[in-house]
């Protein structure tokens, strides 16, 4: 018997040690360092064939996230933010003092016009309304001052129809119900006459 595992063992495409030329050729690359302001360093690769200007000169540090240049005596500084500048800040720049006075006049005297025109249409205004009052006063005077005139009614009796006594026809006439009480006979007279006459017995 034959002992031991079969003499045809099966491989895949690229498994055994084969050259360089089965597999292909690697591409000449390039190493290029960035140093940050914290002491990292980075070393990306990046093809030979690139040209220099298309090489970044500045990169984020992957470890710290400044920014990371290829000059190691001199790393690139975050610049400092400015402050917020306000509006008067911007027009000082762009203006003189002497012009900023002008402009400041200017606007001043527009605000004083304007609130005299203001109040003068509201002087106008309540002399109108002072005007409707007085009317509106008159008006209600004089309805309060006229006497209501009062409607006499007299009524004449004397020449007053006289009003037509309704007549009751016959019909309406109930004839009177006979009693039924029947006349006393005269055995009950003779009964009603002696005991009246019976005197009373003394005690």
């Amino acid at each position: 018997m034959s002992t031991g595992g079969s003499a045809i063992r099966g491989s895949r495409v690229g498994a055994g040690p084969m050259g360089e030329q089965d597999r292909g050729f690697k591409a000449e690359r390039i190493t290029v360092s960035y140093y940050c302001s914290a002491g990292h360093e980075y070393s990306p690769q990046y093809a030979a064939n690139v040209e220099a200007a298309e090489i970044p000169e500045l990169l984020d540090c992957p470890s710290c996230g400044l920014p990371a240049g290829q000059d190691k005596a001199n790393p690139p500084v975050i610049a400092k933010h400015e402050p917020y500048k306000t509006h008067l800040a911007y027009v000082k720049e762009r203006r003189t003092a002497a012009e900023a006075k002008e402009l400041l006049e200017e606007a001043v005297a527009a605000v004083r016009e304007r609130r005299i025109r203001l109040a003068e249409e509201a002087k106008v205004a309540a002399k109108e309304a002072a005007k409707a009052a007085t009317k509106k006063a008159s008006a209600a005077a004089k309805a309060v001052a006229k006497p209501v005139e009062k409607v006499a009614v007299v009524k004449d009796v004397k020449n007053a129809p006289a009003k037509p006594v309704a007549k009751s026809s016959k019909s309406d006439v109930k004839p009177v119900a006979k009693s039924s009480a029947k006349p006393a006979t005269k055995s009950s007279a003779k009964t009603t006459s002696k005991v009246a006459a019976k005197p009373a017995k003394k005690k």
